[in-house]
């Protein structure tokens, strides 16, 4: 498919091999990298077209969820990860990887700033972690290579800080700029307005995920890795039941897998124009 995937490990992150197996299903090679041997041999970034900060819990989460590990890579890694976003490549943060590329900066980044941190992931307002399916929106307006033709999404949430919080002025710059890339909803399909349980964690906006201004780098709570296939849904019984009844079959694919698949067509379709 002409792109290789680089996805952190190292200090809690625990994700890694699921969503190794979310690229590799879709026919990408990757590999997981501790992020010690990364900073060791940064030149490895310029090797690969897609970086990933899988979900976990970095450091016990004990400084603030993706805080530590934020640092860790904006003090070791910084210039080499800065280059690596100006290329044409992309960028994944999921759930604890989503706070960390939050506080490196990497998301929203207006006017290409990369670095500024100007929205928090923070504690959910239940003040309770939570672990269950959620219903999302993409939104049709947002230029993300990731979530192109994705429409909603039945995925799961597990966190304790999946908060977004920002000032109002950079709300409304990110919702101008159609960054907000992801938002809550009902089963019905009607906006969550900050409800319990639909919206999980009482982000502002109904928020799951944004991107930066290209849409090349993506941050969302909810676990795609964990929602590739029909059989891991909540609801499968129903849907097979429902199949079963109405004598069609079931898709093997998810609404998770839409994610990984978009970034192999990404590369596959760059890969056909260079041809």
């Amino acid at each position: 498919m002409g792109a290789n995937v680089l996805i952190l490990s190292g200090y809690g992150l625990n994700c890694e091999e699921e969503t190794l197996q979310a690229f590799e299903y879709t026919g990408l090679s990757g590999t997981i990298r501790h992020i010690n041997d990364l900073i060791e041999n940064p030149a490895e970034l310029q090797k690969v077209e897609i970086l990933v900060v899988p979900g976990g819990f970095s450091y016990g989460d004990d400084t603030g969820s993706g805080n530590a590990f934020a640092q860790k890579m904006k003090l070791a890694l910084w210039e080499p990860l800065q280059r690596f976003v100006e290329r044409d490549t992309l960028t994944l943060g999921i759930c604890n990887g989503c706070q960390i590329v939050a506080n490196l900066g990497l998301i929203p980044a207006l006017d290409k700033k990369y670095g500024e941190r100007l929205v928090a992931v923070t504690y959910n307002m239940t003040a309770r972690y939570q672990c269950r399916w959620v219903d999302l929106q993409v939104n049709p307006a947002n230029s993300s290579p990731w979530l192109s033709g994705a429409g909603s999404m039945h995925i799961p949430v597990a966190h304790g800080e999946g908060r977004f919080m920002m000032d109002e002025a950079v709300l409304k710059t990110l919702q101008s700029n159609n960054q907000v890339a992801l938002s809550y909803l009902k089963p019905d399909g009607s906006v969550a307005n900050g409800e319990f349980p639909y919206n999980p964690n009482g982000s502002i906006a109904d928020i799951a995920g944004m991107t930066d201004e290209s849409g090349r780098v993506l941050a969302l709570m909810p676990h795609p890795e964990r929602g590739m296939f029909t059989w891991q849904r909540d609801d499968y019984h129903e849907l097979k039941d429902r199949a079963d009844r109405e004598n069609h079959p079931l898709p093997d694919e998810a609404d998770g897998l839409k994610i990984f698949r978009n970034a192999a067509t990404y590369f596959g379709n760059k890969l056909q124009k260079t041809a």
